[in-house]
């Protein structure tokens, strides 16, 4: 019977230690994504992006640059989707334009300026990395000013230049 009270503590002890101990990585985790977003135009945005990616927890200020570059890149093919909604759904041949013309080409267009932006990162040219994400927030520009204010891209695009900005505060702070 000794024996089955010490193992039953130790056990607890254990199960005991090992949970706390989590909680305690993923507190100082979640600090770590607090503090860095903190330094970021849209604290909110960042980190909500960042804690939906299990990867987060247990990256440096690279790796979430990193996460938000590939955050953009998954956005880009819902968009393009939507862009397609919108355009089929349109009678008005300058809105049809506007969106074959700078909104579908230009979110089609941001994929390599994306791909570019991540190669600089891991090879650590982060003027190159800045650049291509500075490329990509050229393109929503376009798609911004040829439709009508508070059009249905209205959100998306600010939505869109919310993330693009959220990476570049991040690779500044990579860049100090």
């Amino acid at each position: 019977m000794g024996k089955q009270v010490f193992s039953t503590t130790v056990l607890v002890s254990f199960v005991f230690f090992l949970s706390h101990g989590i909680n305690a990585i993923g507190s100082k985790d979640m600090a770590f994504i607090e503090s860095v977003c903190k330094k970021t135009h849209d604290y909110k945005l960042c980190v909500t992006c960042l804690k939906s990616n299990p990867r987060s927890f247990n990256a440096d200020v690279k790796g979430l640059a990193l996460i938000m570059m590939e955050a953009m890149q998954s956005k880009v093919d819902g968009i393009l989707k939507v862009i397609s909604r919108l355009r089929n759904n349109t009678s008005d041949p300058d809105m049809q334009s506007c969106l074959d013309d700078a909104c579908h080409e230009e979110y089609a267009n941001i994929t390599p300026f994306i791909q570019f932006a991540i190669e600089h990162l891991q090879s650590n040219s982060l003027d190159f990395a800045l650049l291509g994400v500075d490329d990509a927030y050229l393109g929503i520009q376009a798609c911004e000013e040829c439709t009508p204010p508070k059009s249905s891209m209205t959100p998306i695009n600010t939505y869109f230049v919310s993330l693009l900005k959220i990476t570049e505060d991040i690779l500044r702070i990579l860049m100090k």
